[in-house]
């Protein structure tokens, strides 16, 4: 049986057995779950035939790649082999064999050994990006250019004219553009924190390339990045190579400019002439010499102007106050520009949030302005949100250790305000499966053989989670009646009805007579939700009843778990049966209706992954109403996998996006953006707050009205069944608008 190796982003090594199929994804439901970044729900599949392992595609977002490749289709692997899927690198086990049996050949690249220990890059493959450098001719070696560049230092003087500023990267694209970064001793730029640099850009890898300032030289390398830095179009080596101000760097897609102190940002190949350089071809002597004179005669003029001026004004006009250094910013200001950037830190429009910049961030804000209200909600949300973080990472390293208790436990802090509680929930679900039932095992048998010590502390294990399915009247005993454990009941006394749970009981007096009574612990995190705990069995019994074959109930059933794919190769293999023809023309409908809902919804989620929940909004509405179809009156109270991710997901980036206009003093588009996820789901706590807002700017709007053209403001901010449409029609009767 062949064995897959999957290395996680923080380096860790878990291995998994291929019998016959793995399916891999990062939703529920898989036989591999992999939940970090760049996996998609149903990412690829790894399949056994004859004795050779193959690797396929499932239609993913970020691709598949095999040794740096994007796979198209199917695609064989050796143990020699280097699978990417998101941040994650899969490799067969050493002992794999290949199709004939034998150990596969190894590549003259690369053995088996070096390709194991090879760093990992969970990063997007940017072919075009090292193609820049290798445009019209041959491909050069990485840097062999670059490295005989002469080294250079700073220009004559820049240090001492820099010396507030110093030499610094200056980005040039993207979000980044116009942001500077100083360069102090090395500095690392990557993709994520311990980069001092960060490019949260999908092309840039972990590590990517080291930028150093030694004395007055500054110079870079590349760090082996899966696409390479290009140094004016040129790709970088592993050597360090002096930058001259003016230089472009290109780490992925991201490009920055080296600056010296204040040098304007150039792109290579732009019009103009490029700075001059020391040793390079700058002026000819005699033209800066020329140059010199023009200037220092220019200077003197302005002198002698301004001796007449002053002459002429006379002895009053000197009494002006001297001019003096520029104004410092305005505190209030200041402040305005700190909570920006605490926002920005705080945001996950750009992928993860940084929590700890966020939270430095927003302290020096309250440093200018201690009372000031937005500080201190963000600075509190800021300390949630890196709490509940470092717990969900705990856990989930935690659970792959198997080390379940510890997991739930760290779970359990996890706060249902927090951004992650949605995360942590189903990771507790998940964790919480594994651990009881083995927990309920060493419980019966600790009981039954009367260990007490042993049997209390394991069924509390137990008894933690499952009371979070049980009424109150289950576990307590109802007012004015007494617990009674053991003996016959008398009048007003009371005893549970789960004979496991009254032993448990039973054993902890064994241990402690004046032990108190124990209590179900509070737990959000493992609370049932509202779709109930026999929802899949309430959906089977409909499925069953609705559809007389069998395969067409396993294919809605997984219709309904989100497994789009295994529904439609379970229906086509029905229509395929010539002796169920009279079943084929209803196939063909549930064929056509699960391929739409699958389709519509990858376009919907595609919108929203790049920001534009307004272009969502149309395939995500024909998906529910195809979903309405299939699930018929199970629609609106047993929600399908996709039904209650449209909801969920189109209301948290409705929100986010409104948010970022909102922040922009944009507000009438924010509403209009946080209305369209409030049409889709109106449980989210967040957009209940906005729309509130929204509703009383429209209120406020609506009684500054003046004329016609007024009311469309007040109708961008109007939230359906807040009473201001009922008014509008009425304003516009009053000012007989058309």
């Amino acid at each position: 049986m062949a064995t897959l190796v999957v290395r996680h982003p923080d380096g860790t090594e878990h291995e998994h057995e291929i019998a016959g199929e793995l399916k891999i994804g990062r939703q529920q439901g898989n036989d591999l779950v992999l939940t970090e970044g760049g996996v998609s729900r149903q990412h690829a599949r790894l399949y056994v035939e004859g004795n050779t392992v193959y690797v396929e595609d499932g239609g993913s977002q970020n691709g598949t790649f095999v040794d740096g490749e994007r796979i198209e289709g199917p695609t064989a692997l050796t143990p020699a082999s280097q699978v990417l899927l998101g941040d994650y690198e899969l490799k067969l086990k050493a002992s794999a064999r290949g199709s004939s049996g034998r150990r596969a050949a190894v590549p003259a690249s690369g053995d088996p050994a070096t390709l194991a220990d090879a760093p990992v890059k969970g990063t997007r493959a940017m072919p075009s990006i090292r193609a820049k450098a290798t445009q019209n001719g041959a491909a050069k070696p990485e840097g062999a250019a670059l490295a005989r560049r002469p080294a250079r230092s700073l220009p004559a003087g820049a240090a001492a004219a820099g010396a507030g500023a110093g030499p610094m990267l200056k980005g040039m694209t993207g979000p980044w553009a116009g942001k500077s970064y100083p360069l102090n001793g090395t500095v690392l730029v990557g993709r994520a924190p311990p980069a001092a640099v960060v490019l949260d850009d999908d092309s840039v890898s972990r590590k990517h390339a080291e930028v150093e300032r030694a004395g007055t030289v500054v110079r870079a390398r590349d760090l082996g990045s899966a696409n390479g830095t290009l140094l004016n179009g040129e790709l970088l080596g592993e050597e360090f190579v002096d930058l001259q101000p003016g230089d472009v760097l290109q780490f992925g897609v991201v490009e920055m400019a080296y600056e010296a102190s204040d040098t304007p940002v150039r792109r290579p190949g732009s019009g103009g002439a490029p700075p001059a350089r020391r040793g390079g071809r700058g002026e000819p002597a005699a033209n800066s010499r020329r140059k010199l004179v023009v200037v220092a005669g220019g200077v003197i003029a302005l002198l002698a102007v301004a001796a007449v001026v002053k002459a002429s004004v006379g002895p009053g006009a000197g009494k002006n106050p001297k001019a003096g250094p520029a104004a410092p910013l305005d505190p209030a200001q200041q402040v305005q520009e700190l909570l920006s950037e605490c926002r920005s830190y705080a945001s996950n429009e750009l992928g993860a949030p940084n929590w700890e910049r966020a939270e430095a961030t927003c302290e020096k804000a309250l440093d200018q302005d201690p009372i000031n209200v937005e500080a201190n909600n963000l600075i509190r949300r800021i300390k949630l949100e890196k709490e509940a973080f470092d717990n969900f990472e705990a856990a989930r390293k935690a659970s792959e250790l198997n080390r379940e208790k510890d997991s739930l436990t760290l779970l359990r802090k996890i706060p249902k305000e927090s951004e992650y509680f949605r995360r942590a929930r189903a990771k507790a679900r998940e964790t919480a499966a594994r651990f009881v039932e083995r927990a309920k095992d060493d419980c019966k048998r600790y009981l039954a053989n009367s260990q007490w010590s042993a049997a209390v502390p394991r069924c509390q294990d137990f008894m933690e989670v499952w009371c979070q399915k049980q009424s109150k009247e289950d576990l307590e005993p109802p007012i004015g009646q007494t617990l009674r454990l053991e003996g016959g009941l008398r009048k007003n006394e009371w005893r549970p009805k789960d004979p496991m749970f009254v032993k448990f009981l039973v054993a902890r007096t064994k241990l402690d007579r004046n032990a108190i009574p124990w209590t179900c612990p509070v737990s959000d995190i493992l609370a049932q939700d509202e779709l109930g705990p026999d929802q899949a069995s309430e959906v089977r019994a409909m499925m069953n009843s609705r559809y007389a074959p069998k395969l067409i109930q396993a294919a809605m059933m997984d219709y309904w778990t989100g497994r789009g794919s295994e529904a439609l190769a379970t229906l086509q293999k029905l229509r395929s049966k010539e002796d169920q023809a009279q079943y084929h023309a209803q196939v063909d409908d549930l064929i056509r209706d699960v391929s739409n809902v699958d389709q519509l919804f990858k376009t919907g989620e595609s919108a929203l992954t790049n920001n534009d929940p307004e272009r969502a909004v149309a395939p995500f509405k024909e998906a529910l109403t195809t979903d309405k179809r299939l699930m018929a009156e199970l629609a609106e109270t047993h929600l399908s996998f996709y039904r209650k991710n449209i909801f969920q997901d189109m209301a948290t980036a409705s929100y986010l996006r409104g948010k970022h206009f909102a922040d922009r003093e944009d507000r009438r588009r924010g509403c209009r953006i946080w209305k369209l996820g409030f049409d889709f789901y109106k449980g989210n706590t967040d957009l209940n707050r906005v729309v509130a807002f929204c509703s009383t700017q429209a209120q406020n709007a609506l009684n500054a009205v003046g004329s016609c053209s007024d009311l469309t403001a007040v109708e961008d901010y109007a939230v359906p069944g807040d009473g201001i449409a009922e008014q509008v029609a009425t304003k516009k009767a009053e000012l007989k608008c058309r």
